[in-house]
């Protein structure tokens, strides 16, 4: 468990928590982030490291309260724990002096450019920040921000501080004056996609710092997935920094609004110790007409005779010399056939053995019937 040694209140909803975590503290680097689970059963999420203290031990988070799981966090007081922080994870941030960079961020996106930034200065870039929220209340670590800029450019959407206009407004401002050899970005994904075809019309290099949905944070759930130059990579291990010109942002911005409506109902249920999918949940799914017909299309005895389907691999001499992805995923015929071992438990094992105890055997029961998209 970890401890919050200070909590400072940045606007209504945005926090920042400065948490003992020793070990982190001594091995992050720019762009690492940590998985973070706030209860024993609490949902895992990912909060890139904003600083660290190495003398004091501790890492600094910046958190925004959007849904259940963040407002848990934010609830917490300066003496309580955090059940668990995992880190750190990701690539870091490639640094050299590329010349001059301009650094673009918005909202709580500006907390984690903010080790980026110093990184870059400290490597002789000329370091240009935009800084970017719709009030003056939503720009965080101004302070911060001027002692390792150049200069510093701020933009509100409602001209309260700084200049009237959205980030790539006060971004083309740089691009027009003088030659930039690199940009990154941080913020809402809508803003690093329009930061993003601002700088490739200017033919600017850009890294852009994904913030996906993610459960596990080390490649193996697959819920972080984007694809980057027609591929898919997963952002906790490829990432979280990217090729923003490759990254396809819509495809991004779909999956992430995914739960929108789901979020919405869990939040209703904060300080209820059922947030869970509960045991009568999965009961009222199991009875479900389609589920019963796939149940009486096959013996337990039957199900449990199929082989185990294993997963599509690159060829290992193939692999040798590369680095693409090894597991190449299961045809759906595949898919179908290692969904139809799954017994359909009266009380299955595999929910409660779940640290976010995800509906499982819904999930395969979807995929065994052919419907994939009522499994997403």
């Amino acid at each position: 468990m970890n401890k919050i040694i200070n909590k400072e209140h940045f606007s209504e909803k945005v926090f920042k928590l400065e948490i003992e975590a020793p070990l982190i503290a001594r091995s992050r680097k720019a762009g690492h982030f940590v998985i973070v689970r706030v209860g024993e059963k609490g949902e895992r999420m990912p909060l890139t490291i904003a600083g660290a203290d190495l003398n004091k031990g501790t890492i600094t988070l910046v958190v925004q309260e959007v849904g259940l799981s963040s407002t848990k966090l934010c609830n917490l007081e300066v003496g309580e724990y955090i059940t668990d922080v995992v880190g750190p994870l990701g690539q870091a941030t490639h640094i050299e002096n590329f010349g001059t960079v301009v650094c673009a961020g918005g909202g709580v996106g500006i907390a984690p450019l903010l080790p980026i930034v110093q990184a870059l200065k400290a490597a002789g870039n000329k370091v240009i920040t935009v800084l970017a929220g719709r009030t003056k209340e939503l720009i965080i670590l101004e302070k911060e921000m001027r002692e390792s800029s150049d200069e510093v450019i701020i933009m509100t959407d409602d001209g309260s501080y700084g200049n009237k206009g959205v980030v790539t407004v006060g971004v083309e401002e740089v691009l027009l004056r003088e030659k930039v050899d690199k940009c990154f970005t941080i913020g809402p994904a809508v803003m690093m996609k329009f930061v993003s075809l601002l700088t490739k019309k200017y033919e600017v290099p850009t890294e852009a710092s994904l913030n996906t949905i993610m459960v596990d944070g080390t490649g193996m759930c697959g819920a972080c997935r984007v694809t980057v130059g027609g591929k898919t990579k997963f952002v906790c291990v490829d990432g979280p920094e990217f090729d923003a010109h490759q990254v396809d942002f819509d495809g991004m911005i779909k999956r992430m609004s995914a739960f929108k409506d789901a979020e919405r109902e869990e939040i209703k249920k904060l300080g209820s110790p059922k947030c869970e999918i509960t045991k009568s949940q999965h009961a009222e799914d199991r009875t479900a007409p389609w589920r019963e017909e796939l149940r009486k299309s096959m013996k337990a005895k039957e199900r449990t005779d199929i082989s185990r389907v294993h997963m599509n691999e690159l060829d290992p001499e193939y692999r040798s010399h590369n680095r693409e992805e090894v597991n190449q995923g299961l045809t759906m015929e595949q898919a179908q056939q290692e969904a139809k071992r799954c017994l359909d438990c009266v009380n299955p094992g595999c929910i409660t053995g779940c640290p976010v105890e995800i509906n499982i055997p819904k999930f395969i029961k979807n995929i065994e019937r052919g419907e994939v998209l009522e499994a997403a």
